[in-house]
């Protein structure tokens, strides 16, 4: 019985379970390690593409004044 693995690179429980209890299969590990890889880029580049606070932008302003100052 295979793995089940969405598309998005998450394990479901039953996957989880059985991990520790025997080693996979070359082919099968290399599968897994393309849907976690995918699966985190996809993540990443969501959070990449949303915009920066106001608040974050402001203290970095902020950080940046100081650091003006100080030179």
């Amino acid at each position: 019985m295979a793995d089940k693995i969405r598309e998005d690179g998450v394990v479901s429980a039953e996957g989880v379970a059985r991990a520790g209890t025997r080693t996979p299969k070359p082919q099968t590990h290399r599968a897994q390690q393309k849907a976690i890889t995918q699966g985190l880029r996809k993540f990443f580049d969501t959070v990449a593409s949303e915009p920066v606070p106001d608040e974050f932008m402001a203290l970095l302003q902020k950080i940046d004044g100081k650091k003006e100052s100080d030179a």
